[in-house]
């Protein structure tokens, strides 16, 4: 398998592409916290896996990632509370546990239909929010919220491979009162305990088995790019970054 098309021969690809297009991606995904959203498509459809392995292969990938650029938004500026990614995290061991059992159930057609409809709808109540004010809610509204979020989250990740940023951020965004930013940094801690949850599902569970060899080079070139994804982010205003955000989930949506 190789990114961008170039080989759907497993093994015929050079380390150094995969390396590469992985801290792009990643670069990309730090930015606007959607990772799955963007590495799912992007391994389906360029290099070659069927959906479900590429599901597997995002929610490896995704753990260290998202772990090392979570440390980032924790360390620097942003008010990333631990507690309230606590919350979120107990609900979405719930969802995933729902979720990873019936995969098995749906084909891989409809797998993917659903997947874009997701992107889609997310992405056009994205732009239709993008100007709103930020306004922040009551703490137990808050919590009510995290914890919906980190089920549905959870359950969606699970079953599609998404669930961090494109579940989470408008979800923290738009009805628990986060600014963007600090939306993105919760979700990519969040999405460390789930994603190995998710992984490990489908591992044991699902008895879905991927390439470990090319999912540590997508991981080696993912954490540069996400240290440079981190700095791109923390330059742009919140607001670009929801139209953004909005923007790309819409057209992974088309692909």
């Amino acid at each position: 398998m190789c990114p961008l098309g170039l080989s759907k021969e497993v093994g015929n690809c050079d380390p150094i592409l995969w390396l590469a297009s992985s801290a792009c991606l990643r670069a990309f995904s730090t930015h606007f916290s959607g990772s799955a959203a963007v590495l799912v498509p992007a391994l389906a459809l360029w290099a070659g896996y069927q959906q479900k392995e590429a599901q597997a292969a995002s929610l490896w990938y995704v753990v260290p990632t998202s772990l090392f650029a979570g440390f980032l938004y924790k360390s620097g500026q942003f008010d990333v509370r631990l507690e309230y990614v606590a919350a979120m995290v107990a609900a979405a061991f719930v969802g995933a546990i729902i979720g990873a059992p019936l995969v098995k159930r749906i084909h891989q057609r409809p797998l993917r239909q659903v997947f874009a409809v997701a992107l889609m709808c997310i992405a056009l109540v994205m732009v239709v929010t993008a100007s709103q004010p930020h306004i922040a809610t009551a703490r137990h509204v808050r919590y009510l919220v995290l914890t919906w979020t980190g089920l549905v989250a959870g359950f969606l990740g699970s079953l599609l491979g998404i669930g961090g940023g494109v579940i989470v951020v408008p979800a923290l965004v738009m009805l628990g009162g986060f600014d963007q930013k600090v939306a993105q940094g919760m979700s990519l801690l969040y999405v460390v305990p789930t994603a190995l949850l998710s992984a490990l599902l489908y591992r044991f569970h699902v008895k879905i088995r991927i390439d470990n060899t090319q999912v540590v080079l997508m991981v080696a070139g993912g954490l540069t790019g996400a240290f440079v994804g981190y700095q791109l982010m923390a330059a742009t205003r919140s607001e670009a970054l929801r139209i953004i955000f909005a923007a790309a989930l819409g057209v992974l949506s088309i692909f």
